[in-house]
């Protein structure tokens, strides 16, 4: 369940750069605005994964990182 869940909130941050914005700036006021209910271990994992972002390339970044999580979002 834990990898659905980061993976649903990696898929949301590839297909809205506004929630990616606020993923990485805020993570748990992010999550809460996006109706995610994480436990701390998840939002913990996922404050890692913003804190990887590069300004670049972050949306190649989050679909490396979805297929990690078994998600495989959208073209």
């Amino acid at each position: 369940m834990r990898n659905e869940m980061i993976g649903a909130v990696v898929r949301r941050a590839i297909e809205h750069p506004e929630f990616r914005r606020r993923l990485v700036e805020s993570p748990r006021e992010a999550l809460t605005a996006h109706g995610f209910a994480l436990e701390d271990s998840d939002v913990a994992e996922i404050e890692s994964i913003g804190a990887k972002l590069g300004q670049d390339d972050a949306e190649q970044q989050l679909i490396t990182i979805a297929e990690h999580y078994g998600v495989h979002p959208r073209p």
